[in-house]
């Protein structure tokens, strides 16, 4: 995916799905599932960033999207 298909699907949501938590899901190829709410979208790096629960970096991940809103408010 493009970062300008991002923005399209995302400028083009409808209302009720404006709102609520995101969880990110990651497949393996061995047929593990691993689910989080740690996740963060990097548009400068063109990331999206997940983060497991019990990781070193799982807190800081779900908290640097408060960074990223300040940034873009600028």
């Amino acid at each position: 995916m493009k970062k300008e298909e991002l923005i399209e699907l995302i400028k083009y949501l409808h209302s009720e799905d404006k709102t609520g938590n995101i969880v990110g899901v990651f497949h393996d190829r061995y047929g593990g599932v691993i689910t989080t709410d740690s996740v963060r979208i990097d548009m400068d790096g063109g990331r999206i960033l997940l983060a497991q629960e019990g990781t070193d970096y799982y807190e800081e991940n779900k908290k640097n999207w408060e960074t990223e809103l300040k940034f873009i408010k600028k």
